[in-house]
């Protein structure tokens, strides 16, 4: 299981993927969505990505690559 914010990061603002990584049911999925984009439209708290989730991020960027380039060969 992941945290919101990290499900957010990979699915943008897709309820039904994020429930179902998070565990959550849709209704709370979109009620933090919903939360997560206004926070970033006003400017609050994590306007952009937190540091920890621009890290998270690019390490999942970095592991993704890596598999892609050792599928092909």
């Amino acid at each position: 299981m992941i945290s919101f914010l990290e499900a957010y990061i990979l699915y943008g603002p897709d309820v039904e993927k994020i429930a179902l990584a998070v565990g959550i049911k849709p209704h709370e999925a979109d009620r933090q969505i919903n939360e997560e984009m206004n926070r970033r439209h006003a400017g609050f708290g994590r306007g952009a990505l937190s540091e920890e989730a621009l890290a998270w991020r690019d390490r999942n960027r970095d592991l993704c690559a890596s598999l892609f380039r050792e599928a092909r060969g």
